[in-house]
């Protein structure tokens, strides 16, 4: 199976609003990888499922989870479980449940020593903990985080952006926005979007009241 013609296939069909085509080919090609125990292909199907429900008109995302949580469950590492986290956080607005997901995603990934994965979950995580006002456990992601910087661990940065502005924004601790401040300082010189460097340049010069 060559996966790549059939994602492009399935990419004409997502942006012509032909679902029910998309959906047609995809699960055709899930049931042809299983039977190959062909699991890579696999991995990436399940992936473009999970999009498919997602970005059907309407979307479909309990399908969407169901397929995410298949994926985890075929690859076993970290990053997979990233993904669900995601999917419960951007799409599905459940930050309870992103914390455990991203939870489960850290401790993953930190056994595998994917350090990319744990900086990204890291993020994430403390977006849902800020969500559900957990502002003293957000503090506490925000240490892991300034730790992993200042260790120059192989990251990428801008993952980080959002959760350093919300709290930045949302805390009164001096201490708090003062760390927020030299995590910033540390990252947009190296950023290699121009987005993201844009936005930790304006946290590293932003004044501490």
């Amino acid at each position: 199976m060559d996966f790549l013609e059939l994602d492009q296939r399935v990419m004409k069909l997502l942006a012509s609003g032909q679902f029910d085509s998309a959906e047609a080919e995809l699960h055709q090609a899930r049931l042809q990888a299983s039977e190959r125990a062909d699991r890579y292909t696999l991995e990436q199907v399940l992936s473009s499922l999970v999009e498919l429900y997602c970005t059907m008109q309407p979307s479909d995302l309990t399908k969407a989870e169901s397929y995410s949580l298949e994926r985890e469950r075929i690859s076993g590492t970290g990053q997979a479980k990233l993904e669900t986290a995601m999917l419960l956080y951007w799409s599905m607005h459940n930050p309870s449940r992103t914390v455990t997901k991203a939870q489960e995603a850290i401790t993953a990934a930190s056994q595998e020593r994917d350090d990319m994965t744990v900086y990204q979950s890291f993020g994430l995580l403390g977006l849902a903990l800020l969500d559900l006002h957990q502002n003293e456990e957000a503090a506490r992601i925000l240490g892991e985080i300034e730790k992993m910087v200042a260790a120059h661990l192989r990251i990428v940065v801008g993952y980080e952006t959002l959760f350093l502005e919300r709290l930045f924004a949302q805390t009164k601790e001096a201490q708090t926005r003062t760390t927020i401040q030299r995590i910033a300082k540390i990252l947009w010189p190296v950023c290699r979007e121009p987005r993201f460097t844009a936005r930790l340049k304006a946290l590293a010069d932003a004044q501490v009241s």
